[in-house]
Order: structure tokens, then C-alpha cells, then sequence
């Protein structure tokens, strides 16, 4: 099937352009120009962060900048098992049959076009045909068919031109589906290049399966009509056929890296003209998965789908249909507390809690002068000083950008009893902050909601250095008290908890066999443009939800040494450190279980890239960055595995 769609000019002209520069200059010459751009293009060193380490594909590099056609045997392999998840639409039309082609992105969860199958009524009498193809012997199969389950899930676009939708799990002859595997969608950009070749399995014209191997080379990434977004799709040389909408467009490591869905024509010398296809366009799978996390907690199909996908690479879902207890617990929120609290001028985070001194004030800069970060009442700054740390808040976010806290292991108290007295501060414009209209669920009826997630841990500003036993009870108290403020909470998502999030404060204490060291840690979400909305009926909102979390703790690991390791946890599959860690590889060196704890321990520097602040000289004491290794970011699922 093939879209009749009205392009921009100034689009098809620019993609003409495009390929006739991949047809101009000698093979040799582009070949040049490629090493050079490899040298200097942000682009290329990203997608080497997916090609195969030199043992398993020793050309992957030459390959990518055009000078080696030599592909690893396996390649081969490879593909024959990406193209057993491949198959083909079959949907009733009058007087016959219209076809398609989709590919299982999950065990259940099927990806085509929107022209293909436009709504539920359509998929519902559609069928997904598996195994039409041609055998060793040449000998036809036939197509094992199995219906489609929009009931179950349906969710489409038709400005991306996909849909998404459940298949049933047994064929009529009861063939299960789950042996034709599926193909893990990877979320990230930077997958493919331009001038890079890709393949394409397709169901041309309804006719058996076939494959193009590097027939198609990328052109350019463009919009599709006017004021389209430009990261949204990939163009790539050479056309298809009718039928072939819907196919899977993969780099060397068959990874898929677009969904196809149309040819572009030229554009038209005369109106008898025939029609000259100049190049393919696909969607780009990272343009998809933005599209669904941005539905993420506003339309029950697209959590349904990320759940799946998500699962399908090993990750449980971000966010447990179950109710969380916490969200439940009878709640009132109390009264700010009076301006007399915070005249105490030892309040607040120190910056000469180690002997190293940390100030906070550089780390923000840059962010307060981009007006990122909210201003205090009556001109008093930006820092919100709660005994033993700080908050600040971000302008337009309304949660917090950052807090800092000391903690100091030898003089730790603990509250004798957990009282939840949640409450604004007086301090800082309501505007800024949420409160119990965002985080209790009676506020408004929601299909999802947040508890109230502690940035600053409860027990962390616990502790005193008084010796007097009822002084030492009431600081313990105050800094419960302290951390119970919407100011210190953001919304908590899955593995944001005390057993996955707060104890590595613990963790790095015992790492370093002592638990009376000092402590300063540093934590705040991780945001994005395209963090998913959620809650239009409450007040305030919507609101965009942050999916990461990053934490940097330093450790006084003697009297004169300090160290620091960073952290990020939460949808940690959408952090650009994974490059590093090269999960998505063929060779996977992680296992499932490592992969579902969703932490990891990083370097400072690519927590400064995520967030925009400056922890300066301090990334001279990093534990990671000090590695002499190009991966310095891992996984971490015990005590053992944290380098401090």
C-alpha cells in the first residue's frame, strides 16, 4: 500500500538533491569525504556506539564510512532470524485482498502503518500472515495466519504513519506466535548515518517475502510536508513496491532504525508526466517511541505498548498496574511552617562539610542565568536552606532541579516514629511546588498516579552533633520534618525507592567499610522535552513527568581524601550512557536479571550532560571517570559492583 500524499517542494528538492549527490563523484571521492566527516561528525561517533566491538564484526567501522564491503558471516544468520518476525497484512478489501507488511516489536505486539490499518475496525478483520516465503529448496510455504487483537491493544498515528496492535497468541492451527521472536525497538537516536546503507524485509505487493541488502543508502533525515518535525523521518535511496509499506529498515547489526511507509516522487515537469520515485522515506523508531512516551500517562494503549516493548529488552514495566500502598494512606497536608524556623543561619547545605569544599552556587550558575531555576520570595535567591540541606526548584518544571545534603554517619539519629506531614513552603510561590492536588489520587481520577518520592532520603539530615540526649531527639525529628516538603519530592516512578534509589548512600558507605564517614550528596531528576504529560484535570497541570533520576555522592574516604561516584536510576534505556555500556549489541554482556535492576554507575561528566550543571573540579575525584577504560558506565545490582 502507498499513501497518496502531497509533499513539500522545498522537501523533495532537497532529497533529489540528496541523491544526486550519493549518485555524483567517483566511488573513491565519496569515500574520502565520508572518513573525514567520521574524524569531526557527532553523528558517526554515536553510531559507533552500536557497531559490533572488532572481534565479533572486524569492518564494521570501514563499513559505516564507506571503505569495506566486508560483512561478518554472521550477518547472514542474523538476518534470516530478524526476518522470521517479518510478515505479511492481509486485509479484506471488495473484490479481493489489500496487503501490507508488519513486523512483532514484542511477543504479542505487531507495528505497520497507519494507511495500512487505520483503526480497530480495520485490524479486527485483518490477519497477520508469518512464514510466506521460500525455503532452502525454493519451495513456497504457506502463510501461517493469526488475527489481530485490537480489543487488547490499538494505537495509531496518522502523523507518523504507524500503528501498533495486539495479535493473538495461537494461530487457528494452533502454531504459537511466540516462534517467529520479534524485533527490540532501541528508543535512542544515532542508529544509522547518512550515506550508510540499510536493508529492508518486505512482502512486495502481497508476494512472498524478499530482502534488500544494502540497496537502499541513507540520504537525509527531512520533514514529510510542511512544518514537519525533521527528526521525525529518515530518507534512503532506491524504491520499493506497493505492499512493501510497513516493512522493517535495519543498520548492519539489524537493529531496526525506521519503519518504512512511502516513496518520494520527483518532482513533476509537466502534469502528463510520468511519475519518477526519487528516494524511500521511513519513520524513524526513535520519532515513534517519543510519540508514545510523550502518551505515556494519558493514553492507557501507549503505556500498554512501552510496557511491552520494555519487556521485550528485558525491562519491567515503568509503571506496575497495582496500586501502590503509599498512594493510599489517608493524607492531610499541613500548614507551612512560620518564617522563624529558617532565621537559624546554620541551616542548609554546607559547602565546607568535607575537606574538600563543594559550592553550590557554580553548579546552578548557568541554569539561573537561563532562568531555570525559581526565585525565592522578597529576592532571597534561589536556595530553599532546610536543616542539614537545600533545595532548588526548576522554574518551569515545578519540581525540584536539584538538592544537596550533608550526612554525617557517625552522629546519625533516628526518629523514633515516621510521621508524613507533608507541606508547602512559605518560602517560595506556590507555582513552583506541588502539593497534594498533584500526589493524592482523590484530587481527581486518573488510570495513573504518583506517590510523593523523597529527593533528600528521611533519614539522610537526621543527625546531630549535640550531646544532649533531648537536643539530639528534636534535631532528628527536625530533619524528618525538613524532608517531608513537596520542595524536596518529585513523583515516583518504579524503581524509585528507598531499596533501589536511597541506599546507595548505604552501599557506598559499607563499600568504603565504615559507616560513621561523611557524606555529601547531590540528586535531582533528569528533564527532558519530550518526558510524558500527565494530569490535565489537576491543578496546575499538566505536568511533564521526569522518567530518570541521577545522583552524585562524595565520599570523605579519609581525612584528607575525598571521592565521588555518580549514579542514574530509573528508565535508564533512554540515557545516553547506555552507548557506553553497549547493552544492545548481539554479544549482550548483561544478562536479563542485571539488566531489570535499571541502575547504573556513571561518570560525573555525563550527569552534567543530562542536566545542564556544573560540578567543575569535582570530576577530578571520580571513581568511573578515573577507569582506564572506554566503559565507563555499568550496571550495578549488588554492593560489590560500585567502584569508590
Amino acid at each position: 500500500m502507498r499513501p497518496a500524499v502531497v509533499e513539500d517542494e522545498a522537501v523533495i528538492a532537497e532529497i533529489a538533491q540528496a541523491a544526486a549527490r550519493a549518485r555524483a563523484g567517483s566511488p573513491a571521492a565519496r569515500r574520502r569525504a565520508r572518513v573525514v566527516r567520521a574524524k569531526t561528525d557527532k553523528d558517526f561517533a554515536t553510531r559507533l556506539g552500536f557497531v559490533e566491538q572488532t572481534q565479533s564484526d572486524p569492518n564494521g567501522f570501514e563499513r559505516i564510512i564507506g571503505t569495506s564491503n566486508l560483512l561478518a558471516i554472521n550477518f547472514l544468520d542474523r538476518g534470516r532470524r530478524s526476518a522470521d518476525a517479518v510478515c505479511r497484512i492481509k486485509l479484506p478489501m471488495e473484490g479481493g485482498h489489500a496487503y501490507g507488511t508488519g513486523f512483532l516489536i514484542s511477543p504479542r505486539l505487531l507495528m505497520t502503518n497507519n494507511h495500512v490499518l487505520a483503526s480497530a475496525a480495520e485490524a479486527a478483520q485483518a490477519e497477520a500472515e508469518f512464514g510466506y516465503e521460500h525455503d532452502l529448496d525454493g519451495v513456497l510455504a504457506d502463510p501461517v495466519g493469526f488475527n489481530l487483537d485490537p480489543h487488547t491493544l490499538f494505537i495509531t498515528s496518522a502523523e507518523l504513519d504507524v500503528t501498533l496492535v495486539a495479535v493473538a497468541a495461537l494461530a487457528e492451527s494452533g502454531r504459537p506466535l511466540d516462534r517467529y521472536g520479534w524485533l527490540p525497538l532501541i528508543p535512542m537516536t544515532g542508529k544509522v548515518v547518512d550515506g550508510e546503507w540499510v536493508s529492508i524485509i518486505q512482502h512486495p505487493n502481497g508476494d512472498p517475502k524478499q530482502i534488500a541488502i544494502h540497496a537502499s543508502q541513507v540520504l537525509k533525515t527531512a520533514a514529510s510536508g510542511p512544518g514537519g518535525d525533521r527528526s521525525n523521518f529518515l530518507h534512503y535511496s532506491t524504491d520499493t513496491e506497493p505492499g512493501s509499506s510497513g516493512s522493517p529498515v535495519f543498520n548492519d547489526q539489524w537493529q531496526v532504525v525506521a519503519l518504512h511507509h512511502k516513496a518520494v516522487p520527483a518532482p513533476q515537469r509537466s502534469a502528463n508526466a510520468p511519475v519518477e520515485w526519487i528516494a524511500n522515506e521511513g519513520v524513524r523508531i526513535s520519532a515513534i517511541s517519543r510519540w508514545l512516551e510523550r502518551s505515556r500517562f494519558e493514553d492507557e494503549n501507549a503505556r500498554r505498548a512501552l510496557d511491552q516493548i520494555g519487556r521485550a529488552m528485558g525491562f519491567p514495566p515503568l509503571v506496575e498496574p497495582a496500586v501502590s500502598a503509599s498512594s493510599l494512606w489517608p493524607t492531610e497536608q499541613y500548614a507551612p511552617f512560620r518564617q522563624t524556623r529558617w532565621k537559624d543561619p546554620e541551616i542548609g547545605y554546607r559547602p565546607d562539610f568535607l575537606s574538600k569544599a563543594i559550592d553550590l552556587e557554580p553548579i546552578y550558575r548557568a541554569r539561573a542565568k537561563a532562568g531555570d531555576v525559581a526565585p525565592l520570595r522578597e529576592g532571597a535567591g534561589h536556595e530553599l536552606r532546610y536543616f542539614h540541606f537545600s533545595a532548588l526548584l526548576h522554574a518551569r518544571r515545578h519540581f525540584p532541579l536539584m538538592t544537596a545534603v550533608n550526612i554525617d554517619g557517625a552522629n546519625l539519629v533516628r526518629p523514633a516514629e515516621r510521621k508524613d506531614t507533608w507541606r508547602q513552603d512559605a518560602r517560595i510561590d506556590p507555582e513552583y511546588q506541588p502539593d497534594d492536588n498533584f500526589y493524592v489520587r482523590t484530587r481527581a481520577e486518573e488510570k495513573v498516579y504518583f506517590s510523593r518520592g523523597h529527593l533528600v532520603r528521611l533519614l539522610d539530615p537526621c543527625w546531630s552533633h549535640a550531646t544532649d540526649s533531648e537536643q539530639r531527639k528534636a534535631d532528628g525529628i527536625r530533619g524528618m520534618e525538613d524532608s517531608f516538603h513537596f520542595t524536596n519530592a518529585a513523583p515516583q516512578v518504579q524503581s524509585y525507592n528507598d531499596e533501589d534509589w536511597g541506599n546507595l548512600e548505604d552501599y557506598i558507605l559499607e563499600k568504603a567499610q565504615s559507616s560513621t564517614r561523611r557524606l555529601s550528596v547531590f540528586t535531582g531528576p533528569i528533564f527532558r522535552d519530550r518526558d510524558p504529560w500527565y494530569g490535565r484535570q489537576r491543578t496546575g497541570g499538566p505536568w511533564q513527568i521526569p522518567l530518570s533520576f541521577w545522583k552524585i555522592a562524595v565520599l570523605q574516604k579519609t581525612d584528607t581524601q575525598i571521592v565521588a561516584a555518580a549514579f542514574i536510576v530509573g528508565q535508564v534505556e533512554y540515557v545516553r550512557a547506555l552507548y557506553e555500556a553497549k547493552i544492545y549489541s548481539g554479544l549482550k554482556p548483561y544478562s536479563i536479571e542485571e539488566i531489570r535492576s535499571r541502575k547504573l554507575q556513571t561518570t560525573i561528566e555525563t550527569v552534567e550532560k543530562q542536566t545542564g550543571l556544573d560540578f567543575g573540579a569535582l570530576k577530578r575525584f571520580d571513581a568511573a571517570n578515573a577507569l582506564e577504560s572506554t566503559r565507563r558506565t555499568r550496571w550495578i545490582a549488588r554492593l560489590d559492583d560500585i567502584s569508590i
